[in-house]
């Protein structure tokens, strides 16, 4: 039986070798009050003025059938469309954490489930791609500079119309929160976003994870979970995954290096994991 039906993710950790001792937990700072929403967010930006679509990164895996992970490209409003953001500073905007953290999911998810993947099954792509159909779960991160061109965001609405399933990370403050609920009216511009309950069905899709009691690794708001359900109704089936104020891949990322204790690793892995079965089963 496979670590994940006995509850330990940590023994998933240590199958794959990356496991660490947890150092002392650090203390969480106290959430501050939500500020005013802005009045204007991130305006659309116009499909002749972004960046040309850049060639295939030769390290995407290649189509197999199995489960690949696939992270969103995407050019931001602040100008970066960028490489792959190895150099100076933090590079691109939608790289944060990449490839780490996508490997490391990746792995978690092998060791725990029977999804058949790899940890070379990361893969970046736009979303006016085409292959993007070949993936039933997107991931798009920093959607506060999220800037997409109609192309993009009429392809995302038929990518969700047809089952597909986006999850958002890596993003905090209201400012950022209505600049993505913006872009994603103009996918789908018949749905809202909506608070996710925690008794939803994709808590407890493998794991039981109780989402109020997930530690965001950054101070300053509150986590929050939101989500668009088809004809907005919370009965049928999550179309948008939405972490507010969180950041799973940053755990993701470093749990191999210590930096955060392992229980909060844990609890993001269950997340991203619960997602996956949520998807693939919906």
């Amino acid at each position: 039986m496979k670590a994940a039906r006995v509850g330990w993710v940590a023994a998933a950790l240590a199958a794959v070798g990356i496991a660490v001792s947890a150092p002392a937990a650090p203390e969480i700072p106290a959430a501050s009050e939500t500020s005013i929403l802005p009045e204007t967010p991130t305006p659309p930006i116009r499909a002749d003025a972004a960046a040309p679509t850049a060639p295939r990164q030769e390290m995407n895996a290649p189509y197999d059938g199995l489960f690949h992970f696939a992270r969103i490209r995407f050019s931001a409003s602040r100008g970066r469309w960028g490489g792959f953001g190895w150099g100076g500073g933090r590079g691109a905007l939608w790289a944060h954490d990449y490839p780490r953290a996508d490997r490391n999911f990746l792995a978690i998810l092998e060791e725990t489930t029977y999804v058949g993947t790899s940890r070379a099954s990361s893969n970046v792509l736009t979303l006016d791609d085409p292959e993007l159909f070949r993936f039933p779960v997107a991931y798009i991160v920093e959607p506060g500079f999220w800037n997409p061109t109609d192309e993009e965001v009429e392809s995302l609405g038929e990518y969700l119309r047809k089952g597909g399933f986006l999850i958002v990370d890596d993003f905090r403050g209201p400012y950022e929160l209505r600049n993505l609920e913006l872009h994603l009216s103009r996918a789908l511009p018949e749905l809202t976003m909506i608070p996710v309950a925690d008794a939803d069905e994709i808590f407890d899709a493998f794991f039981r994870v109780v989402p109020s009691e997930v530690v965001p690794p950054y101070g300053g708001y509150p986590g929050a979970w939101y989500g668009i359900y088809e004809e907005n109704d919370p009965s049928r089936r999550i179309m948008v995954m939405i972490n507010a104020n969180n950041d799973l891949a940053e755990y993701w990322e470093f749990s191999d290096r210590g930096y955060y204790p392992i229980d909060l690793s844990n609890d993001a892995y269950k997340l991203g994991v619960n997602y996956v079965i949520y998807a693939m089963t919906h």
